[in-house]
């Protein structure tokens, strides 16, 4: 955004307001972003613990075959368990991240924290 505000706009005010503006409509996006989903619903805890408990599920079915040897599974099966545990896995990460914060939103923060400073 700053980089079309910088080509568009000749003088340094120009320039000026046009990232001042930027940067209001960027905080009111992040404020109603905010108030969208400061309440849980309840379809969202759901598919938080089904994502969870399948994961702890094929990951207890991956141990029990290649750790203790306790159950006996064909090729195809052992396929099938291990792709859908790596998606499964990927889908309670980007759940995680959503409900913990990820890491990149505080890698920013200490930029903008940083400048802030100077």
């Amino acid at each position: 955004g700053t980089k079309l505000i910088d080509e568009i706009f000749t003088t340094q005010e120009e320039k000026l307001q046009g990232k001042m503006e930027l940067f209001k409509m960027a905080v009111a996006d992040r404020s109603s972003a905010r108030e969208m989903y400061q309440k849980d619903s309840w379809l969202q805890k759901a598919f938080a613990i089904f994502f969870l408990l399948a994961w702890c599920a094929l990951t207890f079915v991956m141990l029990n075959y290649f750790i203790f040897d306790t159950i006996q599974l064909d090729d195809w099966q052992i396929a099938f368990v291990s792709s859908i545990n790596g998606g499964i896995s990927t889908k309670l990460s980007t759940i995680i991240d959503f409900l913990f914060g990820g890491a990149i939103s505080g890698v920013n923060d200490v930029k903008l924290k940083n400048r802030r400073k100077k």
